[in-house]
Formats: C-alpha cells, sequence, structure tokens
C-alpha cells in the first residue's frame, strides 16, 4: 500500500513536471513563432522600404540623364561658336597682317621720297 501510494506520489510528481515542461515547450514554440512572425513583417517592411528607394533613386536618375542630354547639347553648341570664333579671329589676323604689311609697303614709299629729298640738299 504504502509503495502504491509512494508510486502514485511520483507518478503525479512526474506528470506535474511534464505538464509543466509541456506547458513550457509551448509558451517557447509561441515565442519563437512570434519572433518569426516579427522578423518576417521586419522583412516586408525593408523591402518596401528598399523599394521605394529604388524608386525615388530611378527617378533621381532619369532627371540627371535628361539634365546631362540637355548640358551635351548646350557644350555642343558652345563648341561650334567655338569653332566660329577661332575662324572669325584668324580671319582678323589675316586682315591684320595684310593691314599692316600695305601699311609698311607706304611707309617705305613716303619715306624714300624723303630720303632722296634729304640726300639732294
Amino acid at each position: 500500500m504504502l509503495s502504491n501510494i509512494l508510486k502514485k506520489s511520483s507518478n503525479a510528481s512526474i506528470d506535474e513536471k511534464k505538464r509543466k515542461r509541456m506547458i513550457s515547450n509551448r509558451e517557447s514554440a509561441r515565442r519563437s513563432r512570434m519572433r518569426r512572425q516579427k522578423k518576417a513583417e521586419d522583412l516586408i517592411n525593408e523591402k518596401a522600404e528598399l523599394e521605394k528607394e529604388l524608386l525615388e533613386d530611378n527617378h533621381k536618375y532619369v532627371a540627371k540623364c535628361q539634365i546631362l542630354f540637355v548640358l551635351e547639347s548646350k557644350n555642343e553648341v558652345l563648341r561650334a561658336k567655338k569653332m566660329e570664333l577661332i575662324q572669325y579671329l584668324k580671319c582678323l589676323n589675316q586682315i591684320l597682317i595684310s593691314y599692316e604689311e600695305t601699311e609698311s609697303n607706304h611707309n617705305l614709299q613716303v619715306s624714300e621720297p624723303f630720303m632722296n629729298l634729304s640726300k639732294s640738299s
């Protein structure tokens, strides 16, 4: 009898331990599921944020490409004007050189008669 009571008491104690362990395991599993769920939600939120940033960056990229196109077009116009001005400057230099040569020749022609006059005096 006493052994039966001890066995029952021992079995009850073991059953109580099993029950507590089972409750603890269930609680642990519930916390684990909650952590997994939270992590999944965090990853979904992070994905949405990254997609939003990517879209914004793509819009910025397109805008920068448009600005680049405009600047390259303006740069081409400026290069063409530069070439025109270089040609114009070359023409002006040629005119100046021609004028200086003509002026120099004219001075020689004018000074020669004066030279002849001074010799004859």
